[in-house]
């Protein structure tokens, strides 16, 4: 029995960790279905995910340290189960066109991608046209700011791990070359999810890394980065919008 309770630990302790680094205190994300909010796979039978969000008929965001991920973006997500990811119909599921994909992967602040989404090949529609787009907020954020972030993190909870969730919270700070720090729950899988300024209902940032920690959630915050302060990231969603 004591030769089994390292091997245990050994299989428990990487999910353990990456919810510790990015949970604010307690997890108080809830099951969501916001049509606009995307989840960005390797290929169809992946196991694991980032999140994309619509900002127009086909142009999208997320962050650049995803890009193997942007290969099919699934809207319309059902529940995950025991098994894992169960995946959408092929009227919610697009392919990323790979020529159109613009990113940085430099770390907090400077981790960001942009990239068209190609009509749906069953329906022939927009993911935009259809599943709706989120607007930009250009304008700083105060701290305290109430935001919400909506992804595909991963859970203790089979049926929600790597299922849309949603989470609220508050802007730590924005910085000024792009570095926002923000009090939502979050775990991988939502990277790339778009942070959204409650009060306007429109993109501020995208989230990027945990930081946040279970047991010192007063003096930790998760990152992402801003679409006002980081230029470059601001440069290429506006050459996106404009090519269309």
């Amino acid at each position: 029995m004591n030769r089994l309770l390292p091997i245990f630990i050994l299989l428990i302790t990487p999910s353990i960790f990456a919810l510790e680094k990015s949970i604010c205190g307690n997890d108080d994300r809830i099951p969501s279905n916001e049509p606009k909010v995307g989840r960005a796979l390797r290929n169809e039978t992946a196991t694991d995910a980032c999140t994309v969000t619509m900002i127009s008929k086909s142009c999208a965001l997320s962050v650049g340290h995803c890009k193997k991920y942007f290969n099919i973006i699934e809207f319309n997500t059902p529940e995950s189960d025991k098994n894992g990811i169960n995946y959408s119909s092929k009227e919610d599921t697009y392919k990323v066109d790979q020529s159109s994909i613009t990113l940085s992967d430099a770390g907090p602040g400077n981790d960001w991608a942009v990239m068209k989404i190609l009509p749906n090949e069953t329906t022939q529609k927009y993911a935009g046209d259809v599943q709706g787009f989120y607007e930009l907020d250009y304008s700083v954020a105060a701290s305290k700011s109430l935001i919400s972030i909506t992804g595909y993190g991963v859970d203790t909870e089979a049926e929600r791990s790597f299922a849309q969730q949603n989470g609220i919270g508050y802007i730590e700070s924005i910085g000024r070359t792009g570095l926002i720090r923000h009090k939502v729950d979050t775990t991988g899988g939502n990277s790339g999810s778009s942070i959204i300024n409650l009060k306007s209902g429109k993109i501020v940032g995208v989230h990027s890394h945990g930081g946040c920690s279970i047991n010192h959630y007063s003096n930790t915050t998760n990152l992402g980065t801003s679409v006002s302060t980081n230029i470059s990231f601001n440069k290429a969603i506006q050459a996106c919008l404009d090519s269309e």
